[in-house]
């Protein structure tokens, strides 16, 4: 047997979590090691009693990894172990990553979680929570982010619905085997998350049902795909602030949107945001704390470029043009970026008065702009073109 065949298998046992499974991997080192060895070496590891014990001895009876890979293959699902290229590297990174992934539609969208925000919430939601998410998902999507969710009715299935609506990716992680997605009610969403280019994906067997212990296990991996957690909406008991705490854990950040205080749907953010969570009312909140924790990732300007050596206005304005011609812009996009740099700056309000589009979407946009470093916002409600700029 192979490690690659242990560790499909060494999920497949039941009664093992993910703390049980990493205290395993460092007494013997692999899944291979683990499965050879004798109950008495198991007992005498750390947090195994006798029956977990008894349920690795006799793995050779009660699993069947052969069975297992066939299944999800004639399912179309992909088993990502941590030994290869395309683990999220973010994953990685946490205290109790799962041995394998169970992954339906794009690989590469699990590749690419660096550029991802978990967006979660209640369940039951109200129309500000509704709105709201729609609004920052969208945001967020159109930056070329992807987000991250647990496709649970309320804010998680409308954060993914409004990132494909938006023309973006969205993965959502699940608390079931993927030939038992859950809630069955967004069935037709986890199609079209497949269909758009993102991922289902879950760390559980594929038969496996959903139940209360696996939901708190899956916000863990929704947590640690991503660079950050937004909670838009969530009571004083709701999962969501699970997902909160873990991103803490894990060393990423959180955000989360104020509430009416009178509304018990906002006491889980409100609580939020007095132990320290970045308060969130538009997109550009979160781009801004992105840009002090991750400054190289986001390439922030440099405030005092342009002071130390002068450039011939024809010679700047040539290199402009030729820099925001390496972007693929949308028509608004590119007319949003003709009108700044016409002007050098502009106040949002003319802006919008200049353009004719709904001041929603160009709001939104300009965030989008701004999170892909052609734009900046300065104060005032002004935004400017980013100079020198190399945005290939």
């Amino acid at each position: 047997m192979d490690n690659r065949h242990a560790t499909i298998t060494l999920n497949l046992i039941q009664g093992l979590g993910p703390a049980r499974i990493q205290q395993l991997l460092s007494v013997f080192g692999d899944a291979r090691s683990i499965l050879e060895a004798d109950i008495d070496a198991l007992k005498r590891v750390h947090g195994i009693g006798p029956k977990i014990a008894e349920s690795i001895a006799s793995w050779r009876e009660n699993t069947d990894a052969d069975k297992e890979m066939e299944l999800a293959e004639r399912a179309g699902v992909s088993l990502v172990l941590q030994e290869d290229d395309n683990y999220p590297p973010l994953l990685r990174e946490i205290a109790d990553p799962p041995l394998c992934l169970y992954v339906r539609g794009d690989r590469q969208a699990l590749a690419q979680t660096d550029t991802s925000l978990a967006i979660v919430g209640s369940r039951r939601t109200t129309f500000y929570g509704t709105r709201t998410a729609e609004h920052l998902s969208s945001s967020i999507a159109r930056t070329g982010w992807s987000v991250v969710s647990g496709l649970a009715t309320g804010i998680d299935a409308t954060a993914q619905e409004s990132a494909l609506t938006a023309g973006g990716t969205t993965i959502a992680v699940l608390g079931s085997g993927l030939n038992r997605i859950y809630p069955q009610e967004n069935i037709d969403l986890a199609r079209r998350i497949q269909d758009q280019g993102g991922a289902l994906v879950s760390e559980f067997p594929m038969q496996f049902p959903p139940d209360r212990r696996s939901f708190p296990m899956r916000n863990r991996i929704i947590s640690g795909l991503t660079r950050g957690t937004l909670v838009v909406q969530a009571g004083d008991k709701s999962g969501s602030l699970i997902t909160a705490n873990m991103a803490l854990e894990q060393g990423r950040q959180v955000f989360a949107v104020p509430g009416q205080i009178d509304t018990p749907q906002a006491r889980g953010c409100n609580q939020l945001i007095k132990e320290g969570a970045k308060l969130v009312e538009h997109a550009g909140d979160i781009l801004e704390e992105i840009r002090e924790f991750h400054p190289a990732d986001t390439n922030a300007p440099d405030e005092n470029i342009g002071q130390s050596e002068k450039i011939a206005p024809e010679q700047e304005e040539s290199e402009q043009k030729k820099n925001f011609t390496k972007l693929h812009l949308s028509e608004l996009e590119d007319k949003i970026v003709n009108v700044v740099y016409e002007n050098g700056q502009i106040d949002i309000d003319t802006l919008i008065a200049t353009l004719d589009a709904p001041s929603s979407k160009i709001l939104t946009t300009v965030v989008g702009l701004e999170m892909k470093q052609v734009l900046r916002q300065l104060p005032g409600r002004r935004v400017a073109a980013i100079n020198n700029s190399v945005l290939a």
